[in-house]
């Protein structure tokens, strides 16, 4: 599934509001990106078929995605 392709944006940019250049980064973000989207995808179905109501799932995706946070430092 690849409907996350459109959420992704149309460049990538640094906190410095810099757009990131590297094909590489920009390749291995994107593709971490999908993998993400279809780990989410394969956990709703499960929860899903135990039973479990999809939009409780997805508050709870939504909390952990707003939750997410970084030890790191940003890096220019």
């Amino acid at each position: 599934m690849k409907n996350y392709l459109s959420k992704l944006p149309e460049y990538w940019c640094t906190s410095n509001n810099k757009k990131i250049s590297c094909q590489e980064k920009i390749k291995i973000l994107n593709d971490n990106i999908e993998e993400l989207q279809n780990l989410a995808n394969d956990i709703l179905d499960e929860a899903i078929l135990m039973g479990v109501d999809k939009s409780q799932y997805l508050n709870i995706m939504k909390e952990i995605i707003l939750s997410t946070n970084s030890s790191l430092k940003s890096v220019e």
